[in-house]
């Protein structure tokens, strides 16, 4: 008769003690990589930093949108730090960077227009149309041809709300201000929405045409009253002036926003520093934890199996 053979009881301790070793050395590790998922997670909602975008400065140029203009100047007493960037950097690469500064608050001083067939409102950059650039964006709709009715022959790369839809990056509760025309109009709403799903907290235009001294007039206003005065998004928008010549209007999106002042999403970005900078502090903790873990793993494993 065949015997089984009896392990002997040090041999069965060892092994239940690296069966043990190697549960509790997984169960922490799991816990590890949740924790430093759950820090990873806190994002900035908000920053005190914002963009002058300003496409129209080499052909409608305006004082009061350069670096050492009003809006600069009512933007930095807020507390904002501000960059500006000249219409020659207006293009392509420009704008696929966007996404990636966190800016609190964007000024697109930028032309924009419906498309022929009225169905959608595209952004203009500064870089001259070439057919041969930019294939994968041409093809998805990311970038359209873009030109100015006044000008004979001339051709502008444009940018679709699939091109903001598809940025690395995001907008975290942004506060974006497009400033030309049809930008925000109420039956095209697609880049407005482009900006939502970036995260962007609202998104403020104009309904139809607009003269280029009156959406500045009124952009300027608009800001003093969101930083100044500290008036809800809705207060300052619905005080904008129509314009005198097309009587369109400035109007945000979505109206759920229209209770959003600067001052709370000021608020916003405090906590969220807070949150950042616990994540800064514990990253490299569990990433040295997680490290050891890994080792005892493979140690644990080669002494179960050797």
């Amino acid at each position: 008769m065949k015997r089984s053979k009896e392990v002997p009881s040090d041999k069965r301790l060892l092994s239940n003690k690296h069966l043990m070793m190697i549960l509790f050395v997984i169960v922490v590790t799991v816990l590890g990589f949740v924790l430093y998922s759950f820090l990873q997670t806190q994002e900035v909602k908000f920053s005190l930093k914002a963009a002058i975008v300003d496409q129209l400065g080499e052909e409608f140029p305006n004082p009061d949108f350069t670096e050492d203009g009003d809006v600069a100047d009512i933007l930095e007493r807020a507390g904002f730090t501000v960059s500006y960037h000249r219409s020659e950097t207006i293009n392509v690469a420009f704008y696929k960077e966007l996404a990636k500064h966190n800016y609190g608050i964007i000024l697109l001083r930028s032309h924009s227009a419906t498309r022929e067939d009225k169905t959608i409102v595209d952004f203009f950059t500064c870089e001259e149309y070439n057919i041969g650039k930019y294939h994968f964006e041409q093809d998805n709709d990311w970038l359209t041809k873009g030109y100015y009715s006044w000008k004979q022959d001339e051709y502008y790369f444009a940018i679709a709300p699939k091109f903001i839809e598809n940025l690395g990056g995001s907008f975290p509760k942004s506060i974006v201000i497009a400033m030309g025309c049809y930008s925000m109009s109420e039956t095209y709403t697609e880049m407005a929405e482009a900006f939502m799903k970036k995260g962007a907290a609202a998104y403020i235009g104009w309904t139809g045409p607009v003269q280029p001294s009156h959406t500045d007039n009124e952009t300027v206003r608009l800001l003093s009253k969101l930083l100044v005065e500290n008036e809800t998004l809705r207060e300052a928008v619905d005080s904008a002036k129509r314009d005198p010549l097309f009587r369109s209007r400035m109007e945000y999106y979505p109206s759920k926003a229209g209770n959003l002042t600067i001052s709370s999403l000021s608020a916003d970005e405090k906590t969220s520093s807070i949150s950042l900078a616990t994540t800064t502090l514990f990253e490299p903790i569990v990433t040295v934890y997680l490290c050891k873990a890994s080792t005892r793993i493979r140690r644990t494993l080669d002494s179960a199996y050797c």
